[in-house]
């Protein structure tokens, strides 16, 4: 009998869950990770972004699968243990980990930003052009990014390809790193050999050290400052990335999805893309231009809600953000360059900063955020996690303050009264006069009655004392 369409359709579902699960780790991971290498994301079930890289994630282990690189995801609230030995501060991350070395990627959190990271982690941190058609390969790989090169021998003892090694094991990560001879250069011109090229924004630049130099520090903030093509696209995470490169970041926000201010995006975004690219010698040094598709990372910057378009210039060195006093609908080409000028010669007032205003606006600010990301994740976690305590709460309060006060005061006579109900049957109703003192000549009369009722008594018994003291003699006798 043939099977039926559901029964084919629950083993489609089933297939496809096993071909798009990754591995759920749990604290075992530490001991059973070996020697292999892991894409390991750390998440949390609350977490916003989280649930919003989940299904990336999904898609990088399809692509990983049939590669020495696993991936895996663990719950870091749940194995505390694994995410404090591999110091998660934040949600999520992931980490290429490979024996004892680690790396955490810093970058954009989609697909092709993923599976680069875990290339490039994979090593050597140097890699060998051996001929033309590999450089042409390596130049069509790259042809929208950057990648650098060393021109020379590998020879030990070039000190420029030694330190030339050295940074670019400390940012194999961050970047693609090249070797080759001059021999394999098409149509690339070099001033000196051996030397370092960075070829990006379909072109290439020599690295020229000051005084003619060379030290690992210049060579490392060279490599710093060219990372990046002159005007690209990146995502909240990488702003802390390129904070290495020293430099003031120019952020484009645009909105691509409100269609009615698509004019005044590519306007903004083709005036700060041409001053990137045509005026490199006056800006490059100083600024690293960029564009984002979201306005959260900018919020974040300025604390606010900026409405796209939007410019906002930000020095990560001490957080302070910069905004221009002309709005996007008239931007020119003279009115930006001006306004960088202005930041560049302390001109544009700053905003932001490190001081204690500014921490605490940041404080309220995260809250709100942490609550705002809660309660687009799951509406029945935000309810369980604040609602329903306050309720509780609110509940107790208002009985607290709204309960009747007990007279609390111990009357013994009350006491005496209540726990002998005969008192009640046989109690003498109290007289009229019982509590009103005497006054005048009442007082008077009253006071002479009681004076002549001791004189008698007094009297008395005299009389008795002297009947009895005959009785006692003649007894006696």
């Amino acid at each position: 009998m043939a099977p039926s369409l559901n029964t084919i359709s629950l083993l489609l579902t089933g297939l496809l869950a096993t071909c798009t699960a990754q591995v759920e780790l749990d604290d075992g991971f530490l001991e059973t990770r070996g020697n292999n290498m892991w894409l390991v994301e750390f998440y949390a079930p609350w977490c916003g972004h989280c649930k919003k890289l989940e299904p990336v994630f999904k898609e990088v282990y399809r692509h990983l699968r049939d590669t020495p690189v696993r991936v895996g995801k663990i719950d870091a609230t749940r194995y505390s243990d694994v995410a404090q030995h591999f110091q998660i501060r934040g949600f999520p991350t992931i980490k290429f980990i490979k024996g004892d070395q680690s790396f955490t990627h810093r970058g954009d959190r989609s697909k092709d930003a993923i599976i680069e990271f875990a290339t490039r982690a994979q090593g050597p941190a140097v890699r060998r052009l051996s001929s033309i058609g590999k450089f042409t390969e390596a130049r069509s790989r790259h042809s929208d990014g950057v990648f650098f090169l060393h021109v020379g021998d590998e020879d030990e003892q070039d000190d420029l390809f030694q330190k030339y090694k050295s940074v670019a094991e400390t940012l194999m990560v961050q970047g693609y790193f090249y070797s080759g001879e001059k021999r394999i250069l098409v149509d690339v011109k070099i001033k000196r050999e051996p030397t370092l090229l960075v070829f990006k924004d379909h072109g290439h630049y020599e690295f020229e050290p000051q005084d003619g130099i060379v030290t690992k520090e210049a060579v490392q903030n060279w490599i710093n400052s060219e990372r990046y093509n002159a005007f690209p696209e990146v995502s909240g995470g990488s702003i802390n990335e390129m904070a290495d490169a020293k430099k003031y970041l120019v952020i484009i926000v645009v909105n691509p999805d409100v269609k009615d201010r698509m004019d005044v995006n590519n306007r903004l975004k083709g005036v700060a893309e041409n001053v990137a690219l045509n005026q490199r010698e006056k800006y490059h040094g100083d600024y690293q231009f960029l564009w984002m598709g979201e306005t959260d990372t900018a919020n974040s910057i300025t604390m606010s809600f900026l409405s796209p378009p939007a410019l906002v210039v930000l020095e990560v060195g001490t957080q302070q953000y910069f905004l221009p006093p002309f709005t996007p609908d008239n931007v020119t080409l003279t009115v930006f360059a001006k306004f960088l000028d202005g930041v560049r010669s302390g001109a544009v007032p700053a905003h932001g900063g490190t001081g204690f205003f500014q921490r605490v606006k940041r404080l309220a600010y995260d809250i709100i955020s942490t609550l705002v990301g809660i309660w687009q994740a799951s509406r029945w976690l935000f309810l369980l996690m604040f609602g329903i305590p306050t309720v509780i709460i609110s509940v107790i309060c208002y009985s607290l303050c709204c309960m009747e006060p007990v007279d609390d005061t111990y009357n013994p006579e009350d006491s005496d009264s209540e726990s002998d109900p005969m008192n009640k049957s046989f109690e003498e109703p109290p007289s009229l006069l019982q509590d009103v003192p005497p006054e005048g000549e009442f007082a008077d009369a009253e006071k002479e009655e009681e004076e002549g009722e001791e004189e008698e008594e007094e009297e008395e018994e005299a009389a008795g004392d002297a009947k009895e003291k005959p009785k006692k003699e003649k007894k006696d006798d």
